[in-house]
């Protein structure tokens, strides 16, 4: 990729900031054009073919969302970025929602905005033909969804956090992610943060996953949300968490701070229950999907096989259904699965506690999350979640209490 003649739009009411741009790119080997409005920019955009364009959100005709929506409609083969205060990261959200590439926030620093620049040049020069993506490629609305939600984000560098029950594929999500992404040549760091003795800011470069976030304490988080903030143009986050998003985003375990920073990207994978309909599909395109990978042909499954598998729950999931499906193809005689081979004992995937927790100690965590969230979701107020919960005031303060909630 050269420089040369490269053309980029910058979009900013505040002259200072536009300035620094226009020097900042000029000196990168840039040819620059400024915009101080919505439709100046559009004029400007109307007028010359862009490789690039890069907006300040808030503009005194409109925002940078409105613009990020015109070019993606009207000049789709050109990029565009979004610049944002800090405190505006939710619309930041909206503008990734609508086909912005990523997004950077005030004060800008000379080795993101090179990082940003060079990763949208990078999707302007690139043919989508060219590129294979990695990807799930199970033919159900959901599965292309997710598909499609991977490609998105892995066009950027923002914070991507992925709720989900275990065995959903939350983490083979976050690694096509980091596979399709700009940083895919660099390393892959897994943190488990329901790990005491795990080390929660890694010098690592590339992408890091934090997996169980739930599981951090107030005086981790706060570490966590620091070295985030510092991250540097060949880092990125994502996340991984065994709640759904409203008991993260309601729990009053969770910091407001941790929020603001992981919760740009969001993604919620499903279980096998929400997707039982989709079930046959599902068993056709992972028994091709393993037949290729064994260079065997793929197998068939018989109806009452795959009744059986409708009627069982899956605790396990994806995790869960891809093992029984596995062990069924090595079993079956004439690449035909039959209700005998689908084996759903001893999977290891049955609800089940760790040496380190004990029942007692199991059923005190799901209180304490389900009294947390129901405080968090009326405000504090102990009648309204008693009610919430279905217990009474008087059972509810004996709770707080033997739990320690504070």
């Amino acid at each position: 990729m050269t420089n040369e003649q490269k053309k980029i739009l910058v979009v900013d009411d505040e002259p200072d900031i536009l300035q620094l741009l226009e020097i900042s790119l000029s000196r990168m080997g840039f040819k620059v054009y400024k915009a101080e409005s919505l439709g100046a920019a559009k004029y400007q955009l109307s007028k010359t073919t862009f490789h690039l364009c890069l907006s300040d959100f808030k503009l005194p005709d409109g925002n940078g969302s409105e613009l990020v929506e015109h070019v993606n409609q009207e000049y789709p083969t050109t990029p565009i970025a979004v610049i944002t205060a800090f405190g505006t990261i939710n619309h930041a959200v909206e503008t990734l929602k609508k086909g912005a590439y990523d997004f950077i926030t005030k004060p800008i620093s000379l080795d993101t905005l090179r990082q940003l620049v060079i990763t949208g040049l990078q999707k302007h020069e690139q043919p989508a033909a060219e590129t294979e993506a990695a990807k799930i490629d199970i033919d159900t609305a959901y599965f292309q969804r997710l598909d499609e939600l991977i490609a998105k984000y892995a066009n950027s560098q923002v914070p991507v956090i992925i709720y989900g029950k275990r065995g959903t594929w939350k983490e083979k999500v976050a690694t096509l992610i980091h596979e399709n992404s700009a940083l895919s040549r660099q390393q892959l760091t897994f943190i488990d943060c329901a790990d005491a003795d795990e080390n929660l800011t890694p010098d690592n470069q590339g992408t890091l996953i934090y997996q169980n976030l739930e599981q951090l304490k107030p005086e981790q988080q706060t570490v966590v949300i620091n070295f985030i903030k510092a991250l540097d143009a060949n880092q990125r986050i994502l996340v991984t968490t065994n709640w759904t998003e409203e008991e993260f985003k309601h729990s009053l375990g969770i910091k407001k701070g941790l929020l603001r920073v992981i919760c740009v990207g969001e993604i919620e994978t499903r279980s096998v229950l929400q997707m039982k309909d989709d079930l046959s599909d599902i068993c056709k395109a992972r028994l091709e999907q393993l037949a290729e990978s064994w260079n065997k042909l793929p197998c068939k499954i018989h109806p009452t096989a795959l009744a059986k598998l409708k009627a069982h729950d899956f605790p396990g999931n994806m995790k869960e259904l891809d093992l029984v499906l596995s062990k069924a193809a090595v079993n079956c005689q004439n690449q035909l699965i039959r209700e005998d081979d689908i084996q759903l004992e001893n999977t290891g995937f049955q609800p089940q506690l760790s040496k380190e927790m004990n029942l007692e100690k199991y059923i005190e965590d799901i209180e304490i999350r389900e009294i947390t969230n129901a405080l968090a979701k009326t405000n504090n107020n102990k009648t309204k979640a008693a009610d919430l919960l279905g217990i009474s005031f008087r059972a509810l303060r004996y709770k707080i209490k033997k739990l320690g909630i504070d």
